[in-house]
């Protein structure tokens, strides 16, 4: 009889003890931020997409304010060289400075997931514009530009412990100086894409 009530008594003990071991596991935000500071703060990552289709070298560098927010900029080198410009393709240089907020998940090292960023383009290049008589190639000037092009952008991050990223972006902007009366005669746009394919390194 009594090994029968030790038995029934042991049962929820040991349920219990299973339960509040499962909940241990759970990370709380202190545990978030240690992780955190563990793999570092600052991150430095190279774009390869840019690298394969133009060439072009994409290095960026970004701060983690927190688990849920980080800012930093992408430098963009246009490494076509010489002076000749691409039908489709014309910018030589790029600073977009940006701000973006993360959407985590309840494993993580913080600045990791999902996010969505607002960024501001500064660019300068040359581009192709006609002058509107014909369409003879001395009819077609090569001509200096600069912009300003603010826009959004969403993204995915991934982040391991030790500290090595892989971070997808999309998004779009509005270049505030572009001159409506070129439309018709020149290789740019009103609009300015801002995409892709990085790996870094948290320190």
């Amino acid at each position: 009889m009594k090994k029968l009530f030790l038995i029934i008594l042991i049962i929820p003990l040991i349920s219990l003890t299973q339960e509040i071991q499962q909940v241990e596991v759970i990370k709380s935000e202190k545990q978030i931020e240690k992780l955190t500071e563990l793999v570092g703060e600052n991150e430095i990552k190279i774009d390869f997409l840019d690298f394969l289709l133009f060439p072009a070298l994409t290095v960026a560098y970004e701060k983690t304010s927190n688990s849920y927010s980080g800012f930093g900029s992408t430098l963009f080198l246009n490494l076509g060289g010489g002076d000749s410009v691409g039908s489709d393709y014309s910018d030589k240089f790029i600073l977009t400075p940006y701000y973006r907020f993360y959407f985590l998940e309840s494993e993580d090292f913080g600045g990791y997931g999902i996010f969505a960023e607002v960024f501001t383009k500064f660019v300068s290049g040359k581009y192709e514009s006609e002058n509107g008589l014909g369409f003879n190639n001395d009819l077609i000037n090569t001509e200096s530009y600069f912009d300003i092009a603010p826009g959004l952008a969403v993204g995915r991050k991934w982040i391991n412990r030790k500290g090595f990223t892989l971070e997808l972006l999309f998004g779009v902007g509005r270049n505030l100086l572009f001159d409506s009366e070129d439309d018709n005669y020149s290789t740019r746009t009103r609009g300015t894409i801002r995409a892709g394919v990085s790996v870094g390194k948290r320190f």
